[in-house]
């Protein structure tokens, strides 16, 4: 006989945050990472040598935010059957593998298209344009590329500035077969953003790096 599972509570990540942020919370969290398997409020009080009801209130506030599973171990004999904890699969994490696994999908398919650098360059220029607010200014390259998670920032020096990206979103999709073209991909798109809201600055260059380690740069200069 197996166990019986509750619900799991539907939690965003702001209350998962919030609910690891406090340290008596983590520390039972914690406790459930490192053990890798399901455990009472009595086996976590005994690691943490604390009273069971005050990480029973702890455990409860975390399985509110989906950070914890609770399930009902199969009655034997009289007295109430006991509870379990474990740990909720992180769904930052699950998101992260299911848009890496999309990347590769959509790099076979640029593949089997026969694209070319020079076809997604102009299909990135053109998205670029159109994802942005001509009136925007030169603002508008870095917000576009925080959206997409690379971290940009500026390097200090003669107008216009360099952008060095620290981080890669598609570094899996980079590494795969063809992935180069994901680096063509976002060349294009920051030509048409600055085409449609700095025509007076251009992208000269994208200097790219290992995408584990990220720091592309984006040269840019007047048009």
């Amino acid at each position: 006989m197996t166990s019986t599972l509750s619900p799991t509570p539907t939690a965003d990540h702001s209350l998962r945050d919030e609910a690891l942020s406090r340290s008596a919370a983590r520390r039972v969290a914690d406790v459930l990472r490192e053990s890798g398997r399901g455990m009472t409020a009595q086996e976590i009080a005994d690691v943490l040598h604390l009273h069971h009801s005050g990480v029973r209130v702890q455990l409860n506030s975390l399985a509110e935010a989906g950070v914890v599973v609770p399930s009902t171990d199969p009655p034997k004999g009289r007295g109430r059957p006991r509870t379990r904890y474990a740990m909720a699969p992180d769904p930052r994490a699950q998101e992260a593998a299911g848009h890496r696994e999309l990347v590769r999908l959509l790099m076979g398919l640029v593949r089997r298209l026969g694209l070319g650098p020079d076809d997604m360059e102009e299909f990135g220029a053109g998205q670029g344009a159109g994802m942005v607010d001509p009136e925007g200014g030169a603002q508008e390259l870095m917000d576009a590329f925080a959206r997409l998670g690379f971290a940009p920032r500026v390097v200090p020096g003669e107008a216009p500035n360099d952008i060095v990206l620290d981080r890669c979103p598609f570094a899996a999709g980079v590494e795969a077969p063809g992935g180069e073209l994901i680096c063509v991909l976002h060349r294009g798109l920051a030509q048409g953003i600055t085409s449609a809201c700095t025509p007076d600055v251009r992208v000269a260059a994208l200097d790219a790096n290992d995408p584990r380690t990220a720091g592309c740069r984006l040269r840019l200069e007047r048009a």
